[in-house]
């Protein structure tokens, strides 16, 4: 048999294939396949993080390799670079995979670099070390996880633009995304804790769920919120917006692990607080839904990247598996928000609050 690695392309061999079956091949990356580096932990950590920028073409989930190593690529920086893990084991020759050595001869030409996170990097260098992890990478680890995974998960050929991920795969990664993260973050941590010295494995598994950081300025999505939709309100209780503007993320950003528009919502300080990392009342999605068919018209450069792979069914099939995942749920106490924005005191027309209605509500009204 071929081994993985030197695979030039392969095809999805089951569509008709149990959740146990893949819990079994995922499994096996985990735990039983011959690791000599983290890259096929880097890959999954790279697809899991993309799941929501992956596109139906005809019976599969497509993702472009640009995508995918684009997230591998930012995965690495600080684990690498900020934390200095070592991610191979020493071969005799060289103690740094390829995807390490990319990284140390950037900040060797230009040691700036090393402070900055991953996003803020100059654009010309970062596609630069893009494209050197795609291209090792999908040599040396896409047909080995193929492999491992038994043509189960994917189908490839990397001559072409990407991966095609079977639909039984798409909603099985999913439905078991939260767990499937923190079962590569363990076998991750095991591999690396094997290989490193005791100062850099301090807090491991914190870096590793830090390695992809989560974005602070917010303060574009605001803007557009405010000046495309007029929004002055909080999305949830409906009280007038002040000085205290949240940004918040509609599916928590734990679960989506990405900045969209479409996953943006302005709320006051109280119910952004309250929410923290739960999902809001599903009387919400039909909101949201709205919303977004109004936003993907937006003609600005950022919302129209943002939208490109999105669809109509994403608000409601990303919060059916976050709450299958164990989030739960948000709902507002109207009456306090309101009468800390001052409705008790008649500074907000009652009128002006908006209740969401629900899907069955909708339901109804349509006949």
């Amino acid at each position: 048999m071929t081994a993985g690695w030197k695979l030039k392309s392969g095809e999805i061999l089951s569509r008709q294939v149990s959740n146990d079956k893949l819990w079994s091949v995922f499994n096996y990356v985990f735990s039983g396949s011959k690791k000599r580096n983290t890259y096929k932990f880097g890959l999954i950590k790279a697809l899991l993080d993309n799941l929501f920028n992956m596109t139906l073409q005809g019976e599969d989930y497509f993702i472009s390799y640009q995508m995918i190593f684009e997230k591998f690529a930012q995965n690495y920086w600080n684990l690498v670079v900020k934390y200095h893990l070592k991610q191979m084991r020493s071969d005799g020759r060289s103690e740094y995979s390829k995807v390490e050595s990319i990284f140390r001869n950037m900040v060797k030409a230009n040691p700036i670099i090393a402070t900055l996170e991953f996003d803020v990097i100059g654009e010309t260098e970062r596609n630069r070390m893009v494209q050197e992890i795609s291209k090792e990478c999908r040599k040396n680890v896409v047909g080995a996880l193929y492999q491992d995974t038994e043509g189960l998960l994917y189908s490839f050929d990397l001559k072409k633009g990407g991966l095609y991920i079977s639909s039984a795969a798409y909603e099985f990664m999913l439905k078991y995304k939260e767990q499937l993260e923190k079962l590569n973050y363990y076998s991750w941590a095991k591999f690396l804790e094997q290989i490193n010295d005791g100062n850099v494995l301090i807090g491991l598994l914190d870096k590793l769920e830090l390695s992809t950081p989560q974005r602070t300025n917010l303060s574009v999505y605001r803007e557009i919120l405010k000046k495309e939709f007029e929004e002055n309100t909080c999305f949830y209780c409906g009280s007038k917006l002040t000085k205290a503007i949240h940004v918040d993320h509609f599916i928590p950003w734990s679960y989506v692990k990405d900045d969209k528009m479409w996953n943006f919502v302005l709320s006051c300080s109280r119910c952004n607080e309250k929410k923290n990392n739960k999902i809001p009342a599903e009387k919400f999605l039909l909101k949201i839904e709205k919303r977004n068919k109004k936003a993907a018209q937006i003609h600005d450069d950022l919302v129209y990247e943002d939208f490109k792979e999105y669809d109509d069914s994403r608000m409601k099939r990303l919060w059916k598996y976050a709450q299958l995942s164990g989030m739960k749920q948000f709902d507002i106490c109207v009456d306090q928000c309101n009468e800390k924005a001052g409705v008790s005191h008649g500074k907000i027309p009652q009128s002006k609050i908006e209740t969401p209605i629900s899907y069955e509500d909708f339901s109804r009204k349509d006949g």
